[in-house]
């Protein structure tokens, strides 16, 4: 329905950028008006605490209690740990962040620059066995 890439100007660990990105996520769904999303993220440690917050580490709470607020806007929601390697349309992204001025989006249009990737993303996880 939408993708974003937004630059940070924050010093942050690869934990804490990926709670935000989760957190920028769920807004940015919010602003999309979806009523049902699938959250995402390569970090086990930020999906378990989407699940349980008493899981959750100090250094990424209050930005996993935020998330879990916004996440009460939404009819449904799922969060799913997606291993790294299927998903590197999402890197591409958080790559591209770093050369745009605040954000850039698109809604209902995939970015150019993750076209294949997504198609390759695809294709690995209908091959992976759970």
């Amino acid at each position: 329905m939408g993708a974003l890439s937004r630059r940070l100007e924050l010093p942050l660990g690869a934990l804490e950028v990926e709670a935000k990105a989760v957190e920028e996520g769920v807004q940015f769904a919010r602003d999309l008006c979806l009523g049902q999303i699938v959250v995402e993220s390569d970090s086990l440690v930020v999906v378990s605490s989407l699940h349980d917050l008493d899981s959750t580490l100090s250094c990424i709470q209050k930005v996993i209690e935020g998330t879990r607020l916004g996440l009460h806007g939404f009819t449904a929601w799922e969060a799913s740990h997606t291993r790294r390697g299927c998903n590197n349309a999402a890197h591409i992204l958080a790559r591209h962040a770093k050369s745009v001025h605040n954000c850039d989006i698109w809604v209902e249009d995939t970015p150019p620059m993750i076209i294949d990737q997504v198609q390759k993303d695809v294709n690995c996880m209908t091959s992976i066995s759970f």
